[in-house]
């Protein structure tokens, strides 16, 4: 397709917005991009392939800056979660495929990401320790397992958010092995493949709360790791989308001049902002992220009615 020169320069901007999102938490593109290019092309399964190439590119480069600083810490056992996302996610691209749940994504999509990013405005990130404390209670009133219980950490410690700000180790939340861990384990693997595959989006967010309450990452340290895993994630995600849209559709989803000048936009601002956004603390970065989510979404649901 031959693309105008303002659809160029709006391409250029919304990348460049999805890489400065993305620099925050991992956020995803999609309540972005997926209306932008439903205009542009009417394709709902092209918009959900493009969304996630881009979100590969813009995370690669957004990972450069957490690399440089040393915010990232692999794991083999992070893997579990992975695994399972990358199962669900298989299952969700066919759903999508055989029904017809694409006509909701033009409005639902961004009308979500406004109301989480309303949210984020509120309260910033929860910290470490606020969800120990959330864990612990659900542990408490549905398990009640006092043999597991004596192995949590202790969460009655007196950290203000400062403190834990400063605080850059991983400290274990749940122990690893446990029923627990493997119970959460299966829910972040279910809506991470889900969201992945059913949204094309490549759940960074997602994957920064596993991070954090399954393997106890502090939040920057959280988020470069997502970045990295949610590579993982979009580059297969968008291949399934090719094998089941090949097999099921009859054809491939993708445009290289669409995907990029998308991809100008998001490696540009994602290396700048990525290093810049990692000076904030983790509730300034969350109450941003928060006005980043509400105004991407607002410009989406824009496009959606006007078209």
């Amino acid at each position: 397709m031959n693309l105008e020169v303002y659809e160029i320069l709006i391409l250029i901007t919304i990348g460049a917005l999805v890489g400065i999102g993305m620099s925050f938490m991992g956020q995803t593109g999609q309540g972005l991009v997926m209306p932008i290019i439903l205009m542009l092309t009417g394709d709902a399964f092209l918009a959900i392939s493009v969304n996630l190439l881009n979100d590969l590119i813009a995370a690669v480069a957004v990972s450069m800056g957490y690399i440089r600083k040393g915010e990232y810490k692999l794991q083999v056992n992070t893997l579990i979660v992975i695994i399972l996302a990358l199962v669900f996610a298989c299952i969700g691209v066919y759903i999508l495929m055989v029904t017809p749940l694409e006509s909701i994504y033009g409005w639902f999509i961004p009308a979500f990401i406004i109301c989480l990013g309303l949210v984020f405005i509120k309260s910033g990130y929860a910290s470490t320790e606020r969800l120990k404390t959330i864990l612990r209670n659900i542990y408490n009133r549905f398990l009640k397992s006092n043999e597991e219980e004596a192995t949590l950490i202790d969460i009655d410690r007196n950290n203000n958010d400062d403190e834990i700000a400063k605080n850059n180790e991983i400290q274990e939340v749940i122990p690893y092995g446990s029923k627990l861990f493997y119970i959460i384990a299966i829910v972040f693997g279910f809506f991470l493949g889900m969201n992945s595959g059913l949204f094309g989006a490549n759940s960074g967010m997602i994957i920064v709360l596993a991070l954090i309450i399954l393997y106890g990452y502090p939040i920057k340290k959280s988020i470069g790791t997502a970045l990295i895993l949610s590579i993982i994630v979009s580059m297969l995600t968008f291949t399934l989308y090719q094998i089941f849209g090949i097999l099921v559709k009859g054809t491939y989803y993708f445009n290289l001049e669409i995907s990029v000048f998308l991809a100008c936009g998001s490696i540009i601002t994602g290396l700048l902002a990525s290093t810049y956004i990692q000076r904030l603390s983790a509730k300034t970065m969350g109450r941003a992220m928060g006005i980043v989510m509400v105004i991407l979404g607002t410009i989406a649901l824009t496009f959606y009615f006007i078209t």
